[in-house]
């Protein structure tokens, strides 16, 4: 029985499998450890540590509808919806407890007065104040509101 030899051509997918293989393994580190410093350097950027402050009221549907001054300005980011009635609005992300590059999504207010945010878990509703600054963190798709924040409009 002959052999065959192992020439160009029999060898060529088996090295084009390899390289492509070697490739998209590093595609995926790359792209891993890109984003875990960008999730590092946006966390630094934050401050969470410094975002404590008592709770904003929270209000119930009827209570927001019930109320004059509604949320008239509007804005989607990571999959949530925010609407506020006054201020300016600074958007970022921190890592996780979990690590790795699971995030929270943050958004800062300079003074909102209300709040509305919509989660695919629902539709939250809070009454900072006018002229208070406020952060809203949306954990597992449940947003927390404080009176607090690092805000640079």
């Amino acid at each position: 029985m002959a052999r065959k030899k192992w020439g160009l051509a029999r060898t060529f997918p088996l090295m084009l499998v390899g390289a492509i293989v070697v490739g998209g393994v590093a595609v995926g580190v790359t792209s891993y450890m890109k984003r875990a410093g960008l999730l590092a350097a946006s966390t630094a950027e934050v401050r969470p540590e410094t975002l404590v402050g008592e709770p904003c009221p929270v209000l119930t549907r009827q209570e927001y509808e019930a109320r004059g001054a509604k949320a008239k300005q509007g804005f989607t980011t990571n999959d949530i919806r925010y609407e506020r009635r006054y201020g300016h609005v600074d958007c970022s992300v921190i890592a996780a407890e979990k690590g790795g590059t699971e995030f929270i999504p943050v958004c800062q207010f300079s003074g909102p007065s209300v709040l509305t945010v919509a989660t695919a878990k629902g539709t939250f509703y809070f009454a900072p104040g006018t002229g208070k600054p406020a952060t809203v963190m949306t954990r597992d798709g449940v947003p927390s509101c404080v009176l607090a924040a690092n805000f640079k409009g």
